[in-house]
């Protein structure tokens, strides 16, 4: 019997062919499959669900540093092996985690920014190689520029606020 994502894949795949769509909106396809009685939640799935608002609450909860001017994220994730099992423990950036979770939170944060660059750059490749006569994207590595970006236009919208204020 195929798992849920592959059974998910699958359906995804008909519902393309169904509708004749190149892309879509996952919502759409929810609807279509609910209606076609081909997906439907699961008993686990309200707690997935509940974890899911949980945790994407404690990763947008963010604070200002007055001193360097920035936004950061309040709450941080480290994931932890206990007894063989994997677990995400969450912990407050000012007043939590022990300095070796803090290391480890940053360590797996940074690998995890490296593999979705990765698989960035390799799909870009993929589409290169399937269209070769389009112009041909391109996918930099280099992230020092749009760091100074994003710093600059979070202290621009900053200063906006107070303009308004």
């Amino acid at each position: 019997m195929a798992d849920y994502n592959e059974q998910v894949n699958r359906h995804w795949d008909e519902w393309t062919a169904e509708t004749g769509q190149d892309s879509g909106d996952p919502d759409d396809f929810i609807d279509w499959a609910m209606s076609k009685g081909k997906l439907a939640m699961r008993p686990q799935d309200v707690r997935r669900v509940m974890r899911k608002q949980v945790t994407q609450a404690l990763r947008q909860a963010k604070r200002f540093d007055e001193e360097g001017g920035f936004t950061y994220r309040a709450k941080q994730s480290v994931t932890l092996f206990e007894n063989g099992v994997e677990t995400k423990h969450y912990f407050d950036t000012d007043t939590g985690g022990t300095p070796t979770k803090r290391q480890r939170s940053v360590r797996q944060r940074r690998e995890a920014i490296a593999h979705d660059v990765y698989r960035a750059h390799c799909d870009v490749e993929r589409m290169n190689k399937n269209f070769p006569d389009d112009p041909q994207l391109r996918f930099h590595l280099e992230f020092q520029d749009d760091v100074a970006e994003l710093r600059a236009a979070e202290q621009a919208d900053r200063d906006k606020g107070k303009d308004v204020a």
